[in-house]
């Protein structure tokens, strides 16, 4: 993609997707986890008691867990896997976690908005 000058530019839709993804608190909670995990395979149970943990009001009963289960299973866990933010098994119900390509991913959105400050 060329921008105005004819020079080449990066194709936007991956930025939009990453900020798309990071829109919303519990997404940048799951990678801020991400991030800090010293494995490459996460079980979504694991993050489950990660988000538990985290809530702001105490989870107190199972059917509280599922909801956030089901919440990270057919929303959170996609959205963050279409962005390219993580790759997401859905069949093993596993994380699979690159913290390369979070921080690149999360050094483009923050030149994006640095772009935009020096407009």
């Amino acid at each position: 993609m060329t921008d105005q000058d004819g020079a080449e530019s990066e194709d936007p839709a991956p930025i939009d997707s990453s900020f798309t993804a990071l829109s919303d608190p519990s997404r940048r909670s799951l990678c801020r986890y991400a991030m800090r995990t010293e494995t490459e395979r996460v079980s979504s149970e694991e993050l489950v008691d990660y988000v538990v943990e985290r809530a702001p009001e105490p989870v107190a009963a199972d059917a509280d867990r599922q909801t956030i289960a089901l919440e990270l299973h057919h929303v959170h866990l996609p959205k963050l896997a279409n962005a390219g933010l993580i790759e997401y098994d859905r069949q093993n119900d596993v994380v699979h976690v690159d913290r390369a390509t979070i921080a690149d991913r999360l050094e483009r959105a923050r030149d994006t908005i640095s772009d935009l400050q020096d407009a």
